[in-house]
């Protein structure tokens, strides 16, 4: 049994009309070609070709096929994304920069650390005729190492630098703190833990030549001494008269 369900939506607007009407055809009364409706048993509407019982069934006019023209192809827009060209880098030969002491966010303590020394890795290496620049601050260092530097925050930044002083490549920024050490922020074990910067001693005064001591006097010759005095004679003493 043939189950017609594509005509089943042009055979609904059909039944509205008269569905006495059968479009005569070569198969009609025979059993080929028509269409037919009935009910199945659970009373579902059924299209078929073959119904099971042809006098219960109803005999469907199936009108001609609608065709419709299908609107004019647009012609198809094709649009172009350009793609932005891509900007080019100056290729300087240097691949990365970057400074790797101190350590970003440090504290370093001054004496105890002093001098602080800047290190970078540089990749490839330095080449001729360029120069190695890191400015603290914004101002370039004599050197990679910082003697006594001020407390507070700094930021360094390293730089290669070509002949005519242009910057080729740069580092990102590297912030730390300098810290000095004294008796009042505790830098030693005691209260006489002293400043974080050492003073000189002023020169040693050299001391005046010895002088000569006057000479000694000689003492004057001893005196003499006179001969010794002779006493007088004895005296007779009389009794007076009368004892």
């Amino acid at each position: 049994m043939k189950a017609w369900w594509p005509l089943l939506l042009l055979a609904v607007p059909l039944m509205s009309g008269a569905q006495t009407d059968v479009v005569d055809s070569p198969d009609n009364g025979k059993g080929g070609g028509a269409i037919y409706r009935t009910q199945d048993a659970d009373g579902n509407v059924v299209f078929t070709d073959n119904p099971p019982d042809k006098k219960r069934a109803e005999e469907v006019r199936v009108g001609p096929t609608n065709t419709m023209d299908s609107p004019p192809s647009r012609p198809r827009v094709e649009v172009s994304e350009e793609q932005p060209a891509p900007v080019k880098v100056p290729d300087n030969g240097y691949q990365s920069l970057e400074i790797t002491a101190p350590q970003a966010q440090a504290n370093v303590r001054i004496p105890q650390q002093n001098p602080v020394q800047v290190q970078v890795a540089l990749s490839p290496s330095l080449k001729s005729g360029h120069r190695l620049v890191i400015l603290d601050n914004g101002s370039p260092l004599e050197g990679s190492a910082m003697d006594f530097p001020d407390p507070g925050a700094h930021t360094l930044v390293a730089q290669v630098r070509d002949g005519d002083g242009s910057v080729l490549i740069e580092s990102l920024p590297l912030v730390f703190y300098i810290m000095r050490t004294t008796a009042a922020t505790g830098g030693g074990d005691g209260e006489d833990a002293g400043s974080a910067f050492p003073t000189y001693g002023g020169r040693a005064q050299r001391g005046d030549a010895a002088t000569t001591g006057d000479r000694a006097g000689r003492g004057g010759g001893a005196n003499r001494g006179g001969g010794a005095a002779l006493g007088g004679g004895a005296q007779r003493v009389t009794r007076p008269s009368g004892d």
